[in-house]
């Protein structure tokens, strides 16, 4: 009868046990910070967003997802602007933006989310998206102006060798990728990451003059959140590169370092 007893207490412990790793397994999945990464584009479309035909996902997309998804995230990708509405919103740890021209999304609720204490991300094109709004220009750092040929390689100075997304790189960053020259880029604005090093770079190549300044990467905070730009990510052998990746997800970890937890 002690034996029955004692087998039966140990079975209960086991399921007990079960249930426990159970809960814990669902408690730690429900705690995945959610990402979105929009990649609407309203006027020129990067190809590494571009849908096929056949419905699959654009080569961003699929990267993305994959790196995230790794990295311990739940990711949504949309290019529908519906799915980037102020009801939407408090859905997600994290907005990522690939965009272009004026897409219909709540622009107003995204900059007020994030001032609330959302995280923003964006990617390349992103500064090339209202950038007739000073309002969004300021959220985000500057406003694409124009870019040389992107087949030519630059070296990139490291500014803050402390961030998430630059703790990776060595010293300096030779890649060859398309170079944004930007308008309304105020260096107190951001806090530095990433820019071209002049002493090293092809000026001719990137249509850049002696003495100025050409930021690549930068952060800066916006009322109780935080925003991370890079403008790197034109190319598609850029997103198969693993310290690019390394990169996007080291900016996706700073701007969550000041999320809600969601």
């Amino acid at each position: 009868m002690v034996r029955e007893t004692g087998w039966i207490a140990t079975i209960g412990g086991l399921a007990v046990m079960a249930v426990a790793l159970t809960c814990f397994g669902e408690d730690k999945k429900a705690a995945r910070k959610k990402i979105l990464f929009f990649t609407q584009s309203d006027e020129f479309r990067h190809s590494v967003v571009r849908r096929p035909l056949t419905g699959e996902l654009s080569h961003a997309e699929k990267i993305f997802k994959k790196i995230a998804t790794e990295a311990g995230y739940k990711v949504d990708l949309s290019q529908d602007f519906h799915d980037l509405q102020k009801g939407n919103l408090a859905d997600y740890a994290a907005i990522v933006t690939y965009t272009s021209g004026n897409p219909k999304i709540a622009k107003e609720a995204l900059m007020e989310w994030v001032r609330a204490g959302g995280a923003f991300m964006g990617i390349h094109a992103s500064t090339d998206t209202f950038k007739n709004d000073p309002a969004y220009v300021k959220f985000i750092g500057a406003a694409f102006k124009t870019h040389a040929p992107g087949n030519k390689e630059v070296t990139i100075k490291i500014d803050d060798p402390n961030n998430p997304a630059t703790k990776m790189l060595a010293g300096e960053w030779k890649i060859v990728d398309e170079i944004y020259h930007f308008k309304g880029f105020v260096r107190d604005n951001v806090h530095m990451l990433l820019s071209i090093d002049m002493d090293k770079t092809n000026l001719k190549q990137q249509k850049m003059e002696k003495g100025k300044f050409y930021p690549v990467a930068w952060t800066r905070t916006e009322g109780k959140g935080r925003v991370f730009y890079t403008s790197l990510g034109h190319r598609e052998d850029v997103w198969t590169n693993p310290v690019y990746q390394k990169h996007l997800l080291g900016g996706l970890a700073w701007v969550l370092a000041g999320d809600k937890g969601k």
